[in-house]
């Protein structure tokens, strides 16, 4: 179990990391990392303080998975935490049935196409795997 731990980690730093080079430099294409209707406008507009906070939460899940092995948090209800996140993602997964998620109507966007491709899969993959965690622990 400790290996679902540090792959979540990494997968963690790796998203907070990526936001916060976001909010500090901006994106390119925000088509392509945001959801956005069939005119290409976008229907989130987060900002940088948005994106940072964002950022942080995601930091805030890596600290989270690395505590079994860092042992920073002593605190009980981590279990409720961690699986708190893990209904996140799995709502993320689903989405919103029309911009985000597996069951999305608007699937033509930049944005679908990418969801479809990588955001949704990675989504349902971090929430399984946390109750994979969660279950065994």
């Amino acid at each position: 179990m400790d290996v679902i731990s540090l792959l979540l980690s990494i997968i963690f730093i790796f998203l907070s990391g990526l936001h916060f080079y976001w909010a500090l430099f901006g994106v390119k294409d925000p088509t392509a990392v945001l959801p956005s209707g069939t005119d290409g406008t976008l229907k989130l507009k987060p900002g940088k303080v948005g994106t940072s906070i964002i950022a942080l939460l995601l930091a805030f899940f890596a600290l989270i998975y690395l505590n079994p092995f860092l042992e920073i948090i002593s605190f009980s209800g981590l279990h409720y935490i961690s699986v708190a996140i893990g209904i996140l993602f799995l709502v993320r997964a689903v989405g919103d049935f029309k911009y985000l998620g597996f069951f999305k109507s608007i699937k033509q966007t930049h944005f679908a196409k990418m969801d479809s491709r990588y955001y949704a899969p990675l989504a349902l993959t971090v929430s399984v795997l946390i109750f994979i965690l969660e279950l065994w622990r």
